[in-house]
């Protein structure tokens, strides 16, 4: 018992003597217990911004569909002036309302020779951002080619078309947004990739792979452009009742199959996944970095697998 107490009181002696050279090692770095230099706390009423305007400005090349449309519309609320592509109808007006200035880009789409994958797609929002405001703070990024098959039917054509548009198109909007941000010194990047990348749908391999690349390629973005205070992060999504989801999924009967296999037991709507994604764009939060926010309804957590076709 004696020799059990002395090793306890030995180890509690180790422990102190430990955590004092730890306390040491920080007072010789600098760590006091208060805020370094670069600590930056955003005034919660008052957030910076790269524009020259004094209002803050974001980004959002898909404002017709997934979270664009009520991500531009909480923005707009908080006073945000924007540069978007292909709105919604109604959008820029029901912004404007609020008070916020809109700049619509036009010559970029969804699918075709002017879509993400082209590396002159990113950059004209860039340049009217630039152009129209002396700058941006917050750029969030849609790409997107769905068509995919497994590892037995997989071509390379639909590989290559995978490969440029869920892979190559987050390489060139990292490369068009981040150069003014760390030049500035500041800065929060969100791009929309899948929640596929983390579990995979096997009969859609190139479409999971790529988003898998992509989610890394973030990563390694996020440690470059971190010492420059700007944020990079990924956000993966899955299973969103955006419009259209019902032709998208082949009816409202294939939809009920897929959300049976989600554990909420339904599709995620875009109001909610946008909600989740303003801390990463609104400038109040500049720690979080690298990551990949998987968002499903908790299917990336189911044992079994979906199989579309």
């Amino acid at each position: 018992m004696k020799d059990e107490q002395a090793n306890d009181a030995m180890g509690r002696r180790r422990f102190l003597a430990a955590a004092g050279g730890i306390a040491a090692a920080s007072a010789g770095l600098g760590m006091t217990g208060e805020a370094s230099a670069n600590t930056v706390i955003p005034d919660q009423d008052d957030v910076w911004t790269n524009s020259n305007t004094g209002r803050r400005v974001i980004l959002i090349n898909d404002a017709k569909l997934q979270i664009g449309p009520p991500l531009a519309r909480n923005f707009a609320k908080l006073g945000y002036d924007m540069v978007i592509a292909q709105p919604e109808d109604g959008l820029v007006e029901e912004c404007e309302s609020h008070g916020s200035n809109v700049v619509v880009i036009d010559g970029v789409e969804q699918e075709g020779p002017n879509d993400e994958s082209n590396p002159a797609h990113a950059k004209k929002f860039v340049d009217a951002a630039i152009s129209n405001f002396g700058g941006f703070d917050s750029a969030y990024f849609r790409t997107a080619h769905h068509a995919g098959n497994d590892i037995l039917n997989s071509t390379t054509e639909g590989l290559q078309a995978s490969f440029e548009s869920n892979f190559l198109a987050v390489i060139y909007a990292l490369q068009a947004v981040l150069p003014h941000m760390m030049e500035k010194g500041r800065g929060q990047v969100l791009i929309l990739t899948s929640a596929s990348a983390d579990k995979p749908l096997y009969d859609f391999l190139g479409y999971s792979a790529m988003r898998a690349a992509a989610n890394h390629a973030i990563q390694c973005a996020s440690m470059t452009a971190a010492p420059k205070g700007v944020c990079v992060n990924a956000f993966g999504t899955n299973f969103l009742n955006y419009p259209d989801a019902v032709n998208a999924y082949g009816g409202k009967e294939a939809m009920d199959h897929v959300a049976s296999f989600i554990p909420v037991g339904r599709f995620g709507e875009p109001e909610e996944m946008a909600h989740m994604a303003m801390p990463l764009l609104d400038g109040k939060n500049m720690y979080t970095t690298g990551q990949t926010f998987m968002i499903a309804g908790g299917y990336n957590h189911r044992y079994d697998n979906l199989k579309f076709t």
